[in-house]
């Protein structure tokens, strides 16, 4: 068959479009179709946003604070096997937080390790049965007072040593590391030369003193009335008197920490006025 003639042979047979043309359609249209994404995507009404979502008014976290004390130290700290604390001091600061709006956490520590603890801010509070002093007043700031106690002094189950055998610096004293009785015995009987600085020993906590009492390793022990009282109850100890003095308990801040303190002054004020005040003196018999 001969071929077609030349004007009918370019009208129908479409040449074949060159490398450079077919690139350059293939261009062109990704081009359009990545603008028509484009602008679909900022027209669309579920685009993602990073923007955080903004809290409620009235939603603030509550503060929380650490609270020093220690773990022997009944009725009012008292540390379990598992750490938990309970106790006078305990529940009274469990209920100004809540009442207070803030939350607290205690921590056990060695009692004569709990005012550093404070300076060095591994704690925000101290609510541990905690003396007032002009000493301490001069390190932290103190709550209004909560509770007065006097130091008393135990012996073993019929032993005749007297308090007058104490005041001659004739015994072997015991008292916890950092707490006011050793400062006590340390200002009336050593410093004034009635007793030999190697006659006072101190311990790291108080059921430890107690127990070397009743061991005969020492001859007498100094602690504040409550404690001494139930110590005295499960050992072969006896109480034979009072030191002269009486003891204000208070809860301690740092100097730096105002905000603070006139909410803890704020939440005993309304404890004290509440029922629950005189429930937890019975509960832990602070009643007489």
């Amino acid at each position: 068959m001969g071929g077609l003639p030349t004007k009918i042979r370019s009208k129908y047979i479409n040449p074949i479009p060159s490398l450079d043309e077919n690139m350059h359609g293939k261009c062109l249209c990704t081009l359009i179709l990545a603008l028509f994404l484009v602008l679909a995507g900022c027209a669309s009404p579920l685009q993602e946003t990073t923007t955080q979502p903004v809290a409620p008014a009235g939603t603030e976290s509550r503060p929380h604070y650490l609270v020093g004390a220690d773990g022997g130290f009944p009725p009012f700290t008292m540390a379990d096997q598992n750490g938990t604390i309970s106790g006078f001091d305990a529940d009274a600061a469990r209920w100004v937080a809540e009442h207070e709006g803030f939350d607290i956490t205690f921590v056990a520590l060695p009692w004569d390790t709990i005012v550093p603890s404070l300076e060095s801010r591994r704690i925000d509070i101290i609510w541990s049965g905690m003396t007032i002093t002009d000493q301490r007043r001069e390190q932290m700031n103190f709550s209004e007072p909560y509770y007065t106690v006097s130091p008393v002094f135990a012996v073993r189950n019929g032993s005749p040593i007297t308090l007058q055998d104490l005041y001659a610096g004739r015994l072997r004293v015991g008292a916890q590391a950092g707490s006011t009785e050793a400062d006590w015995i340390s200002d009336n009987l050593v410093k004034t030369g009635k007793m030999p600085a190697a006659n006072l020993t101190l311990y790291p906590d108080i059921p430890t003193l107690s127990d070397r009492v009743a061991d005969g390793s020492v001859d007498i022990s100094l602690v504040q009335g409550p404690t001494q009282q139930r110590f005295a109850a499960s050992r072969p100890l006896v109480i034979i008197g009072s030191a002269p003095e009486r003891e204000i308990y208070a809860v301690a801040v740092r100097k730096d920490d105002p905000e603070l303190l006139a909410r803890i002054n704020e939440g005993l004020s309304r404890l004290k006025k509440d029922p629950y005040w005189q429930e937890l003196k019975q509960k832990y018999g602070l009643d007489g």
